[in-house]
C-alpha cells in the first residue's frame, strides 16, 4: 500500500465485512478450526463480547475509501477468574490484502492495548502450517510454548496447532487493583 492503513476500534458498521473475512477463512484456510460459516446471530453475539471492555476489536481500513482490510481482537483465554490477566490474540486479513504488513500493524495495536488494559500474558493458537502468522507473532516477541499434534481435522487433513505466548512482567499488586480487567 502506498499509504498506511487506518486502525481504529470496530463498530457496528464493520460487522458485515468482519463476518465476510472470517467466513472466507473458515471456507478456505486452516487458520480457524470452525468448519461452518458463522451466522449473523452468532456473529452479533461475538461482536458484543468484543466491545472493548476489556476485550477490544480493531479493524484496519483502507486510508482512502475506508474498506475493512482486516481485523484483530483480544478474547478471554479462559473464563475462570484466575486467568483474567491473560488474553487470546486473533488476527484475520482479507485475502486480497494479505502479505502487505496489515497484520503487523494490527498486532502492534493489540499488544499496546493489552499492556494498557493490564494484561500480563497474550496467547495465540496458530495452525502449524500458517507460517506467515507464526513469523509475525515471533517478530513481536511471542515464543512457541509447544505444538499440539493432530488436535484438529479440517479440509481433509489433520492439523497441528502451535501455542505461542508473549508475557510482560506483572505488577506486584493484584490484577483487580492495577488494571481495567475485573
Amino acid at each position: 500500500m502506498s499509504q498506511p492503513v487506518v486502525v481504529r476500534p470496530a463498530n457496528e458498521r464493520d460487522s458485515a465485512p468482519i463476518l465476510a473475512i472470517y467466513n472466507w477463512a473458515i471456507a478456505h484456510t486452516t487458520a480457524t478450526m470452525d468448519t461452518e460459516p458463522r451466522s449473523g446471530t452468532t456473529h452479533s453475539e461475538w461482536m458484543a463480547k468484543h466491545d472493548g471492555n476489556p476485550y477490544p476489536l480493531f479493524v484496519a481500513t483502507h486510508p482512502e475509501d475506508g474498506t475493512v482490510l482486516g481485523y484483530a481482537c483480544l478474547s478471554a483465554y479462559n473464563p475462570k477468574p484466575g486467568y483474567r490477566t491473560t488474553a487470546e490474540v486473533s488476527i484475520y486479513i482479507h485475502p486480497d490484502w494479505q502479505g502487505l504488513g496489515i497484520g503487523n500493524v494490527l498486532l502492534t495495536t493489540l499488544i499496546r492495548e493489552a499492556d494498557t488494559r493490564g494484561f500480563v500474558a497474550l496467547v495465540s493458537l496458530i495452525t502449524a502450517d500458517n507460517t506467515a502468522s507464526l513469523k509475525l507473532h515471533t517478530k513481536h516477541g511471542f515464543a512457541t510454548m509447544g505444538v499440539l499434534r493432530s488436535v484438529g481435522f479440517k479440509l481433509g487433513q489433520w492439523i497441528d496447532v502451535a501455542l505461542l505466548e508473549r508475557t510482560r512482567t506483572p505488577n506486584l499488586l493484584p490484577p483487580s487493583q492495577t488494571s481495567q480487567i475485573g
